[in-house]
């Protein structure tokens, strides 16, 4: 068996010939258990810049905050490969869980109990979390792979100049439905198949997600009003459709829990998340996602660190990673969600995925999509009631 203290030795012959890039070097000699002092004193004779270079002040730089990192992200929503890669990389313990949704996140967060050093919460939470003052800067210079996130996603109204988020995946909101339970419903292509076959065709297996915007808004979008009204009475007349529907409700979803549902053969329609429903086709072919003819939501996931969050030089360097291409593509290759990085998409996502118009749509669909916002303090008490008729919460 090799010896694991020849390994650095024979690969700083092949960094300095060319043959291998530092970073290669640095991550070799840390998978054979080699510490950073020692992968110094080996970088030295073959260059003395390598001994002080970005790779090396970086590991430096997390083994001082602690080498560890704790992510909070949502259900089933990362490549298994994604944190175990970054961890043998970096010299990083990840504390790693899941939350099931955005109310849930910022009530964690506005509680200070537990404490996270990157989490994931949708582009709209993002302006209430900064009022909170919930969040920390994120140093812009520590992320140099926010050159390769698509424009559109960056320097929003929500967060000018990213000064708090960057952009994770992103995806629609839409209908989900069993092609075996729903034939040839005359409604298909509609949110009609929701609210009006609903009551009629599929009581009890119909199921929503557990995001009070998103569920609100099918409803408003159905009525042919904006998801984003401010208009109080066109949203109670949302809230009156959907208290309606209720009784034929089987449940309100939280997580991937709406997925298992759908394949499970319990649920016939659904308001559903793209990916969720993508996956869920993978393992039962019935299974269909459906942007309707009058349109559905769009959103996108971000990054942010916590207030006080430990270590946030290392939760940069894991958003960073976060956004090489070819993590970005094997994310959205297992998930069934858009990837915000355009080089991960032009070269890494496979071609299956890219081409799917039910993960990345044509731009004549994205004209169907409207991207919510954050619910404002004139008409969230509206949305509080609504909500609180629907799930009793």
């Amino acid at each position: 068996m090799k010896d694991h203290h020849s390994l650095p030795d024979e690969d700083a012959a092949l960094l300095l010939c060319g043959s291998i890039t530092r970073r290669e070097f640095v991550k070799r000699s840390l998978a054979a258990g080699v510490g950073i002092a020692v992968i110094a004193d080996i970088c030295a004779p073959y260059s003395t810049a390598f001994a002080n270079g970005p790779e090396l002040d970086l590991l430096e730089r997390i083994k001082q905050e602690g080498g560890e990192l704790f992510v909070h992200n949502w259900d089933d929503y990362i490549h298994p490969d994604t944190i175990p890669t970054f961890e043998r990389e970096f010299g990083v313990k990840v504390r790693y869980s899941t939350f099931p949704g955005n109310e849930q996140l910022l009530a964690e967060l506005g509680s200070g109990e537990q404490t996270y050093d990157v989490v994931f919460p949708s582009h709209h939470y993002v302006p209430v979390m900064i009022a909170q003052n919930l969040l920390a800067p994120v140093n812009r210079d520590h992320i140099p792979n926010l050159r390769k996130i698509i424009p559109k996603f960056l320097n929003t109204g929500f967060d000018p100049g990213n000064q708090y988020s960057v952009p994770y995946c992103w995806g629609m909101t839409a209908l989900a439905y069993n092609t075996r339970l729903v034939g040839k419903d005359p409604n298909l292509g509609s949110w009609a198949l929701m609210f009006e076959s609903g009551s009629k065709s599929y009581s009890g297996k119909l199921g929503f997600t557990d995001e009070r915007e998103e569920v609100i808004a099918a409803a408003l979008i159905y009525l042919g009003y904006s998801a984003n009204t401010q208009n109080i009475s066109e949203i109670r007349e949302a809230g009156k459709l959907l208290t309606g529907l209720k009784p034929h409700v089987r449940g309100f979803y939280t997580g991937d829990d709406e997925k298992t549902a759908f394949i499970n053969e319990e649920l016939a329609v659904g308001h559903s998340w793209n990916g969720d429903i993508v996956t869920a086709h993978w393992k039962n072919p019935t299974i269909r996602w459906n942007l309707p003819k009058e349109g559905g939501t769009g959103w996108f996931d971000t990054m942010v660190i916590p207030r006080n969050a430990p270590h946030k030089f290392t939760a940069e360097a894991f958003i960073n990673y976060m956004h090489r291409p070819e993590v970005a593509a094997d994310i959205s290759n297992v998930t069934g969600y858009a990837t915000s990085n355009g080089a991960a998409v032009d070269t890494y996502v496979f071609r299956k995925i890219a081409k799917n118009p039910a993960i990345y749509p044509t731009e004549k669909e994205l004209q169907r999509i409207e991207f919510l916002g954050t619910v404002t303090d004139s008409v969230r008490p509206v949305y509080d009631e609504i909500w609180q008729r629907l799930t009793g919460s």
